[in-house]
């Protein structure tokens, strides 16, 4: 069904062929009349609806925690599990121990033993350049940590990289009634001074745990070679998530395993150095020892961080509203488009197609909230069929078959696809050539098939883009790229599948422009 459009066409056509005394137009009177170019413009009504996301294809280095409920779309909660990374061939410190002949030490410990282990969550502080939370700062939450179990390590290379979808299966890969350390937390801490660089979250283990740890690295170097062995033979990985909290969502950057222990202060010949007695308590020739804490393993690229997203049933109602068209991230809701391609091919078949712009116009956010959730900053135009690939093989919009876009970056309140002709005109040959192809075996059951293949989705992204001075006056920007949209975005858009005697109540609209050649 073609949208009301105004006379632009017989605009066009007086532009083309209205006469005057230059001699612009003598090119045009002499052409044949096969040969005569006209320029067109129409439109056409797409149909859009909101789709659930179920989950995304999670490629992050930020694990998120917490839970945040609005009244627009009910709760979502955040958890994930991390493996930890070694330095290559790591060891521990060597237990104290004194060379007479030399007379000179080695090693630094005091005992073979830990004094204490602990694992920090850390984040960013909140600024006016980066965010390390999302919500209320002083929210009270409890986060637990578990292990990871014999389930995960059979798992994880076994099937893919099924852990990088947020609808993960987290309770197979952990015993829910073996906490191995919990605390209470608030997303800005007001115990830490302003000036430390990041906040963090520490949550402390049995130090038993630390002592298990350095014992195998005395019997089994080989087993700390690397990220993978320490995965497969000391740490297995860790599961956070929420205990209670409803406000904050926190953006970690690296989760730490910090241990410590009593060392001795030595010289630079690693000999124990003695106290210093200041007062009578104290007894001379007493060895000075301290407790150190040590950074020992970490999070990092190179080994597997999963997030898991959970949303209330309320996330349904915005699926079912005929009205408007939603997009909810994390993992929550899509907008998809059914593009009229047969429409589009019956009527302009025959003609060239310049140009197909798509607008989608959002409504403003009223902030009616404390802690309104801003709209989608960037969003992925793309094919259904097409989403799977293009995340997990991490490509790059074609503009072919995929495009980005900027919100208000053209018209306020608005995402605009200025050009997605061809999507229109590589959907529509693909058509033509799987129908040839099938013959017969093209049913009404296939057909639905491609319909529903072929619906566009708009996604909420991330885009990491990379610029390169080419001179003190110029430079390129480069897109090098895009993940799913991680962070709490929301908008309400104009659309939606409701009708009124058969017509769309709310249509989004194709703009197309066209050339028709000759006398047609």
């Amino acid at each position: 069904m073609k949208c009301k459009f105004p006379g632009f066409a017989l605009l066009m056509l007086l532009l083309f062929f209205s006469c005057d005394d230059t001699t612009d137009t003598i090119g045009w009177e002499i052409l044949p009349k096969e040969d005569m170019v006209a320029t067109y413009s129409t439109k056409f009504e797409v149909m859009s609806e909101t789709v659930q996301a179920d989950s995304v294809y999670a490629r992050s280095l930020t694990a998120y925690l917490g839970r945040f409920s609005d009244p627009e779309f009910g709760y979502y909660d955040a958890s994930f599990l991390t493996e930890m990374y070694t330095a290559e061939n790591y060891t521990f410190p060597e237990v104290y121990k004194y060379d007479e002949e030399t007379k000179t030490g080695t090693g630094k410990l005091v005992e073979d033993a830990c004094e204490r282990a602990f694992l920090r969550l850390s984040y960013s502080k909140n600024t006016s350049t980066t965010k390390g939370f999302f919500g209320d700062s002083i929210t009270a939450c409890r986060v637990n940590a578990y292990e990871l179990n014999d389930q995960w390590l059979a798992d994880r290379k076994a099937h893919g990289r099924f852990y990088r979808y947020t609808n993960i299966d987290v309770d197979k890969y952990y015993d829910k009634n073996k906490i191995i350390g919990s605390t209470a937390y608030t997303a800005h801490d007001f115990s830490k001074s302003s000036t430390e660089n990041e906040n963090y979250i520490d949550i402390e283990l049995d130090k038993e745990e630390g002592t298990r740890i350095l014992k195998l690295n005395r019997e089994h170097p080989e087993y700390f070679k690397d990220g993978e062995t320490l995965t497969n033979n000391v740490i297995p990985g860790y599961y956070m998530t929420t205990e209670y909290g409803d406000g904050t969502i926190i953006y970690v950057n690296r989760v730490i395993l910090y241990m410590g222990f009593k060392v001795y202060a030595t010289d630079s010949l690693g000999v124990a150095l003695k106290k210093n007695v200041t007062d009578e308590k104290g007894k001379a020739g007493t060895d000075s020892i301290f407790s150190a804490v040590e950074f020992i393993f970490s999070s990092t690229p190179e080994v597997i961080q999963a997030n898991k997203f959970t949303h209330s049933d309320k996330l349904k109602e915005k699926i079912n509203d005929p009205d408007f068209t939603y997009l909810k991230s994390p993992a929550g809701v899509f907008t998809a488009l059914t593009i009229p391609y047969d429409e589009i091919y019956q009527q302009l078949g025959n003609d060239t197609i310049n140009s197909v712009k798509l607008t989608l116009t959002n409504y403003p956010d009223e902030k009616r909230y404390d802690f309104s959730i801003d709209q989608p900053e960037k969003v992925l135009l793309i094919r259904k069929k097409d989403l799977k690939e293009f995340f997990e093989m991490n490509l790059l919009p074609d503009n072919t078959s995929t495009f980005y876009v900027e919100h208000n970056a053209v018209e306020y309140n608005k995402y605009v696809f200025n050009n997605i002709a061809n999507l229109i005109k590589v959907t529509i040959l693909e058509k033509k050539k799987e129908k040839e192809e099938a013959g017969a075996a093209w049913t009404a059951e296939r057909e639905a098939q491609w319909v529903e293949e072929n619906k566009v989705l708009i996604v909420p992204i991330e885009v990491e883009t990379y610029t390169e001075s080419s001179s003190y006056y110029s430079s390129t920007t480069q897109v090098v790229d895009i993940t799913h949209e991680l962070k709490p975005t929301y908008a309400r858009m104009v659309g939606g599948k409701g009708t009124t005697d058969g017509k769309l109540n709310n249509p989004i609209c194709l703009e197309v422009m066209y050339t028709k050649f000759g006398d047609q």
